[in-house]
C-alpha cells in the first residue's frame, strides 16, 4: 500500500494539470504576475474582445485591467493577457507549481549558459550556434560589435552557424602578434649614424672658402585675409543650399517642418528588435508612424541620435507598455546604450 501511494499522488497531480490545460485551448501558455494567474492568448482572425470574454468566461473590465492601455478593438496576432478566473483552487495550485518548476528549469539553463560563457570567454573563441547574431554575441561577452568585427576581420555583420569567432581582446592579441604597437625606430638610427660620422670621421683639409652670394631682399607677401574678411566673401559666392536628403543611418537633426508638415515627438523606452538577424540596415518598429517613414531616435543619456526607417508595427502587448520604438541591432549599436533598454525621444514629420 505504501508503494502505491506515490503513484496515486502523481496520477492525481497529472490529472489536475491536464484539466487546467484543457480549459485553456489554443493559448500560448500562462503567466503569473503579482500573485495572479493569466492566460496569454494570441488573437485569431475574426476574434473580438467580446468573443474572448465568452471563451474564457470573464469580463471586459477584467481584461482591460490585465492589459493597461489596450483598446476594445483587438487586432489579429495580438497577444492579450486574460485573467484565469475559471480555474479551481486545485488547478491554480497545479499551474502555479508547473510555472515555478519551469522558472527553476530556466534558471538552471541560464546558469549553464553563464558557465559555458565563462569557459569560452577564458579561451576567447566562440563557435556560432544557429540563430545567434553578431549583436547577441557582443552582448553575451560584454564587448562592442566593432571589436568583434575588428578581431575577426569581418566586413559585415553576417555570421554563419559553426563559424569560430574571437570574442576577447586577450585572445586576439595572442593570435595577432602584429597588432601590438611597434616601437619607433626610424629616427634614432639616423641620429646615431650622424653622431658616429661626426665623431669618428677622419679630419680632412677644409676646401677654400667660396664667396657667399649676397642675400636677396625679402619678398613682401600679401597680407592674409582675416576670418571676418573671409566669411563675407564665401557667403556672397555660395549658392542657396539645397534641402538636405536624410537617409537611414544619418545622425543629423530633425529638419524644420515646411508647409503643412507636422512635427511628432514622444518620449519613452527604446530597445533592440528581437531576432533582427544580421542586417546592416537601420530599421525600426513603431506604433503609429506610417510604414516607410524615417524617424529620428535620440538617446537621452548621451544625446546621440540616428535616423531609422519604420518597417512595421510595434506589437501592442503588455511587455511593450512603456516601449515606444524597437530598432535594429545596427542602429542600437550606434546609439551606444549601456542597457538593453534606454530612455529615448522619437521625432518625425507628418505631411
Amino acid at each position: 500500500m505504501k508503494r502505491l501511494m506515490p503513484l496515486f499522488l502523481a496520477g492525481c497531480l497529472t490529472s489536475i494539470v491536464t484539466q487546467a490545460h484543457s480549459i485553456l485551448p489554443d493559448s500560448l501558455g500562462m503567466e503569473k504576475k503579482e500573485g495572479k494567474l493569466y492566460v496569454l492568448h494570441r488573437v485569431e482572425q475574426g476574434q473580438t474582445l467580446f468573443s474572448l470574454v465568452r471563451k474564457y468566461k470573464t469580463t471586459i473590465h477584467a481584461i482591460r485591467e490585465a492589459n493597461p492601455g489596450m483598446s476594445d478593438n483587438v487586432r489579429f496576432d495580438q497577444v492579450v493577457r486574460v485573467p484565469a478566473s475559471n480555474l479551481s483552487r486545485k488547478q491554480e495550485k497545479a499551474v502555479a507549481k508547473a510555472i515555478k518548476k519551469e522558472e527553476k528549469e530556466q534558471q538552471r539553463e541560464e546558469h549553464e549558459v553563464k558557465t559555458e560563457t565563462a569557459k569560452e570567454a577564458n579561451s576567447g573563441i566562440h563557435q556560432v550556434d544557429p540563430g545567434q547574431t553578431l549583436y547577441s554575441l557582443a552582448t553575451r561577452y560584454g564587448v562592442s560589435m566593432d571589436d568583434v568585427r575588428r578581431w575577426n576581420n569581418l566586413s559585415s555583420d553576417n555570421i554563419v552557424s559553426g563559424q569560430a569567432l574571437i570574442v576577447s581582446e586577450k585572445a586576439w592579441r595572442v593570435r595577432e602578434p602584429l597588432a601590438k604597437p611597434a616601437t619607433p625606430h626610424r629616427t634614432e638610427p639616423v641620429a646615431e649614424a650622424t653622431r658616429t660620422s661626426r665623431n669618428d670621421s677622419p679630419k680632412t683639409e677644409r676646401p677654400a672658402a667660396t664667396p657667399r652670394p649676397l642675400p636677396s631682399a625679402p619678398r613682401e607677401e600679401a597680407p592674409r585675409p582675416t576670418e571676418a574678411e573671409r566669411v563675407p566673401a564665401e557667403s556672397t559666392s555660395s549658392e542657396p543650399s539645397e534641402p538636405r536628403i536624410i537617409r537611414p543611418g544619418d545622425s543629423g537633426p530633425l529638419p524644420n517642418p515646411g508647409g503643412n508638415a507636422r512635427r511628432m515627438s514622444e518620449i519613452g523606452l527604446a530597445e533592440v528588435i528581437d531576432q533582427s538577424g544580421n542586417s546592416n540596415k537601420y530599421l525600426a518598429l513603431h506604433r503609429t508612424a506610417p510604414i516607410g517613414t524615417l524617424i529620428l531616435v535620440r538617446n537621452d543619456m548621451n544625446q546621440q541620435s540616428i535616423w531609422v526607417k519604420v518597417i512595421g508595427r510595434l506589437p501592442d502587448t503588455s511587455v511593450n507598455d512603456k516601449v515606444i520604438v524597437k530598432i535594429s541591432a545596427r542602429a542600437f549599436e550606434k546609439l551606444s546604450p549601456v542597457d538593453r533598454r534606454f530612455r529615448a525621444e522619437v521625432s518625425y514629420l507628418l505631411p
